[in-house]
């Protein structure tokens, strides 16, 4: 019994008050007492380190403990503010000792709560199902996405409130054995209650012009960016697409993602441009988004900060920003475009990772064969990301303040709750992709992408498109070369499209109206749906029978080469006997008269050089058969000439009078 009650004496020692008290004189101090009865070395290490460092800290001057604090934050890897609240701990009636606890009996076990309705059993098997099943998909499952799934299941299929069911930690604690940890990086302590970015407007004698921009309220600095995406897309026919780009602007005071444009080919200055669009206007999406709030952010901004890649500093988008009255500005370091990475991050973790054909970001995180998981087509894709954007994102507790919302601070931010507008969506056609030349054909057509489009075009009484020979606003360029237009399109609908005048003598081009695709009844069609729907056509059509095809232009073709052949071989074996040469051709072919009888004298007639006079009626009637005789007695003399002349001159034949 005596030995008992000393060694639970010795494991719960009585600490004297002040840092540096001894429980006797000559004994060792209780912090270093309680750090011996640790038997897990790791922890006792740590422990260890610990208390050296607040002992460093508390050492140091006033002036030197924020450099201290901040020295011992890195080479722990942890915050200040840890480091500075375990001195202030250790600043307590237990002192060191305080940090040096031993280990409670029950550490290490996982307990629930009375509170939940449910049993640790039941959410520890829901939590190790939920992560087994996505990466068995090859989804991109981390800690955090398994507790959303948690919180979604608690409070939308069970109704349960918070507290009734595990909190993050408990998720965390589950999965830490399964999921490897990761060295984590000293988190960045930020700038404080403002935000101020620092820009530049480009180099002076050979330096970069700085300047801070103080950012108070919405829609005063907006940043853009782009990125590839972490999932492969297929096509309608199940082959593979590839990943697609996202240019995305945010607001730089309440992180609100203003708007985005999606690409399959890497973004350049007209993404941009159909991306700062996108922002600017008014956002109306489709019940088949399945939206449970509405994009309400839009305006024009009074700065874009951008970096310094050649898309953000060419002369398109500065063209743009001074017809708008936008200030352009590049980032002076690439630590202030964060806002716009920790939205990327965002879409990873939290949307390309749930979404099958995830193939991550590096090829560590890349799972195996991710091409054969890949079944989503770009159009799913992009309302589901817009769904991300609008219900997620935006609607996202804001970092910096508390019970505030997103989409909350962009409204509270902004000035008199009322975004600046432009004029007419007209003012933002220059944002669309470069400008075609057309001619006008009849009845207002206009050829483009193998779509005909036609101003000629008005809805009955039913809603369908009928032809309108009255609404053609294009009939005063129909079929004039001279006077072609420019067309301007949206690549996410190339259903309709604008209608511009040329520049003429510096005049900028006016707006006729718009057309819309004769042949095609939807109202909505992408251009990369189209250019997928005129391959998956070729494909079919090289997939036809064309045995009887091709047969019948053989047939037909050896057929003609050999009647060609057979005209060439009787025109050889014709009489080419010649006549008498005529002063209208050098050579005179005679096909009459038929062979005559032998004679005395060889007539000349018979010489291959041709005859030397045309024979006349008397020598006619003489070589002629005694039977045809009596049928030519009562004929009139006439001069006989040659049958055929192969001329050169047909009008000089006539004229002579042949």
């Amino acid at each position: 019994m005596e030995s008992l009650e000393t060694a639970s004496a010795a494991q719960t020692p009585v600490v004297p008050t002040g840092v540096t008290a001894l429980v006797e004189e000559d004994q060792q101090p209780a912090h270093k007492i309680l750090i011996e009865l640790i038997e897990d070395l790791d922890k006792r290490r740590e422990v260890m380190r610990k208390v050296e460092a607040v002992e460093d800290i508390i050492q140091a001057s006033d002036e030197l403990k924020q450099e201290r604090i901040q020295l011992w934050a890195d080479r722990l890897e942890k915050h200040p503010s840890t480091i500075d609240r375990w001195v202030r701990k250790a600043m307590g009636p237990d002192g060191l000792a305080s940090l040096a606890r031993a280990t409670r009996s029950d550490a290490g076990q996982i307990k629930g709560c009375k509170r939940w309705k449910q049993s640790v059993e039941y959410w520890t098997e829901f939590i190790l199902k939920t992560y087994n099943d996505g990466v068995k998909a090859k989804l991109g499952m981390t800690r955090s996405l398994v507790n959303n799934q948690l919180k979604g299941h608690a409070e939308l299929d069970l109704g349960l409130k918070q507290g009734e069911y595990p909190s993050h930690m408990f998720v965390y604690n589950i999965l830490d054995p399964l999921i490897e940890k990761k060295n984590r990086k000293v988190r960045n302590p930020g700038q404080g209650p403002g935000i101020i970015i620092k820009v530049t407007t480009g180099k002076k004698d050979g330096e970069w012009v700085e300047e801070d921009i103080e950012v108070i309220r919405s829609n005063q600095v907006w940043q853009i960016d782009h990125t590839r995406l972490d999932n492969l897309l297929t096509d309608e026919s199940g082959g593979l697409a590839g990943s697609v780009w996202i240019t995305a602007v945010i607001d730089s005071w309440s992180g609100c993602v203003m708007g985005h444009y999606l690409s399959f080919g890497s973004a350049g200055s007209h993404e941009v441009a159909l991306a700062l669009r996108h922002a600017i206007l008014q956002k109306h999406c489709e019940p088949e988004y399945q939206l449970q709030h509405e994009w309400e952010v839009c305006g024009l901004p009074e700065y874009i900060v951008t970096d310094r890649a050649k898309e953000f500093r060419s002369a398109h988008l500065k063209h743009i920003a001074s017809d708008l009255n936008i200030k352009l500005r590049l980032r002076l370091y690439t630590e202030q475009g964060g806002i716009v990475e920790r939205l990327f991050l965002a879409i990873k973790t939290e949307f390309s990772a749930l979404v099958l054909g995830f193939k991550g970001g590096s090829l560590k995180e890349r799972p195996e064969h991710p091409e054969k998981y890949a079944c989503v087509v770009y159009e799913d894709y992009a309302r589901w990301l817009v769904r991300y954007l609008v219900d997620h994102h935006n609607q996202h507790s804001y970092p910096r303040v508390a019970n505030q919302t997103r989409l909350m601070r962009w409204w509270a931010g902004l000035p008199d709750l009322k975004p600046r507008m432009p004029a007419s969506e007209r003012e933002l056609d220059f944002c669309l992709m470069k400008t075609l030349q057309r001619n006008v054909e009849e009845r207002g057509c206009i050829n483009f992408k193998n779509l005909v489009y036609t101003a000629s075009l008005s809805r009955d009484e039913d809603g369908h498109w009928r032809y309108d020979k009255a609404v053609n606003f294009l009939k005063n360029y129909e079929g004039k070369k001279e006077k072609k237009v420019i067309i301007r399109y949206n690549p996410t609908n190339i259903i309709y499209i604008l209608v511009y005048t040329l520049e003429e003598n510096g005049q900028p081009s006016k707006f006729l109206g718009t057309i819309r695709a004769r042949d095609l009844e939807e109202e909505r069609l992408s251009l990369k749906e189209w250019e997928d729907r005129k391959r998956k056509m070729r494909e079919e059509g090289k997939a036809i029978d064309q045995t009887s095809i091709l047969a019948q232009q053989r047939d037909l073709f050896n057929t003609s080469i050999e009647q060609a052949k057979t005209l060439r071989q009787r025109g050889k074996t014709e009489n080419n006997r010649l006549t008498k040469q005529s002063e209208h051709s050098d050579k005179v072919l005679q096909l009459f008269p038929p062979e005559a009888p032998p004679s005395e004298v060889e007539p000349e007639s018979k010489d291959v050089r041709g005859i030397t006079e045309p024979l006349t009626s008397e020598a006619l009637y003489e070589l002629l058969p005694a039977e045809d005789l009596q049928s030519t007695q009562e004929t009139p003399k006439i001069q006989i000439q040659p049958a055929l002349y192969v001329v050169s001159d047909w009008n000089e034949f006539v004229e002579e009078g042949w």
